[in-house]
C-alpha cells in the first residue's frame, strides 16, 4: 500500500508526502484509506482496512518491526519524491529505502517468529538492492512505452 502511493503519479506532491511520512501512523488505523492506484491497487487502498484489521491481530514484536521500518521507508520515500536521482548513490539510497529495507524489516520479522536469527543489516539491505535493482532493470522497456 505504501508502495502504491508513492507510485501514483496522480497524487500532486503536497498531499502525497504527508501521506508517505505518516503511513507508519496509518496501520493502525482500522478508519483510514485513501483512494489512488489503478485494479486491483486501488481495491487495496480503498479497503486498507483490511490490512490494519489483520495488522493490529499480529503480536507486538511484528507490529513494532513493520512499524518502523515502514516508517524508514515512508520517510524515503518522501525524501526521493522531492529529490532527484542524479548519481549512483543517489540510486542506492533510493533502493534502500524502497527495497533495501523490506530486506531488513523481513529479517526482523523471521527473527521474532524465532525462525532464524537476525541477519546482518548489510546482507538484508543487499538482498533488497538486488531485488529492486532487478525490477528495475526488468521494467526498464516497460516504462519507456509509457511514455507520451
Amino acid at each position: 500500500a505504501l508502495d502504491t502511493v508513492e507510485d501514483d503519479t496522480s497524487i500532486p506532491t503536497d498531499v502525497k508526502v504527508p501521506i508517505l511520512k505518516a503511513f507508519h501512523r496509518h496501520i493502525y488505523d482500522c478508519e483510514w484509506h485513501f483512494s489512488c492506484g489503478t485494479k486491483e491497487y486501488k481495491v487495496l487502498m480503498d479497503q486498507f482496512h483490511h490490512v490494519s484489521t489483520a495488522f493490529l491481530e499480529l503480536e507486538k514484536s511484528y507490529q513494532e518491526a513493520i512499524e518502523e521500518i515502514t516508517k524508514r521507508m515512508g520517510a524515503g520515500m518522501a525524501k526521493f519524491i522531492c529529490k532527484e536521482v542524479e548519481t549512483i548513490d543517489d540510486y542506492d539510497e533510493y533502493c534502500h529505502y524502497v527495497a533495501g529495507l523490506v530486506g531488513l524489516g523481513l529479517s526482523k520479522l523471521f527473527h521474532a517468529s524465532g525462525s532464524e536469527d537476525l541477519a546482518s543489516d548489510h546482507l538484508s539491505n543487499s538482498m533488497g538492492l538486488f531485488l529492486q535493482k532487478t525490477n528495475i532493470i526488468r521494467d526498464y522497456l516497460e516504462d519507456i512505452n509509457e511514455i507520451p
